[in-house]
């Protein structure tokens, strides 16, 4: 009777402190989502939908609530198909881009973890060309140095407390106008060591 009242305890305390904090502990993976405004160079503003798998862990300086460790991003673009095309990846979309009538999403690691995964690849970014019905992941020099620039939101959690993120807001002081951002934020860099 005593384990049982201290179990039932203890699982209270967890989720009074789990709703406090907002977030779940000793749980299953956490998820953020949200749609953001995405221009293509062609001048077109479309609209994508990020989804992440977020895990908690120590980083060795702080705790971390949110380490996403699967991204999803749906795309709705009719000339390449007529149903949401998804990206599923664990990977940070950095750009989302159209180049020569082709459709391409360039990804980065979100900690060593991937990095490894994914063969330690220098540079470190992954790109992938949608083939009509699927992705194909590509070699480095096989994306267009045109679509280097960043379109999607730097930050790699989402925006907190909102769902939809609009270009003028992205762009802002608050998300990838943000002066602590470097360069290296901004641009793919075919010379990042990681």
């Amino acid at each position: 009777m005593q384990i049982l009242i201290v179990f039932i305890s203890a699982s209270l305390l967890s989720a009074c402190i789990s709703t406090m904090l907002g977030r779940p502990l000793l749980g299953g993976p956490s998820y953020v989502e949200w749609q953001e405004e995405v221009k293509l160079n062609d001048g077109r503003v479309i609209v994508v939908t990020q989804k992440k798998k977020c895990s908690e862990a120590y980083t060795g300086g702080n705790w971390a609530t949110c380490i996403a460790r699967e991204a999803w991003v749906t795309i709705n673009l009719p000339e390449f198909s007529d149903k949401p095309i998804v990206w599923n990846e664990h990977l940070k979309a950095n750009v989302v881009n159209v180049h020569n009538k082709k459709l391409y999403i360039v990804g980065e690691f979100p900690t060593e973890q991937e990095f490894k995964q994914y063969g330690k690849p220098k540079p470190p970014f992954i790109g992938f060309v949608w083939q009509g019905s699927n992705w194909e992941r590509i070699p480095f020099a096989d994306i267009p140095e045109e679509i280097y620039d960043v379109n999607m939101l730097i930050k790699s959690n989402g925006p907190e407390g909102i769902k939809y993120l609009t270009l003028q807001e992205k762009n802002s002081k608050e998300f990838n106008g943000n002066p602590a951002y470097r360069r290296i934020q901004r641009r793919i860099d075919p010379t990042d060591k990681w």
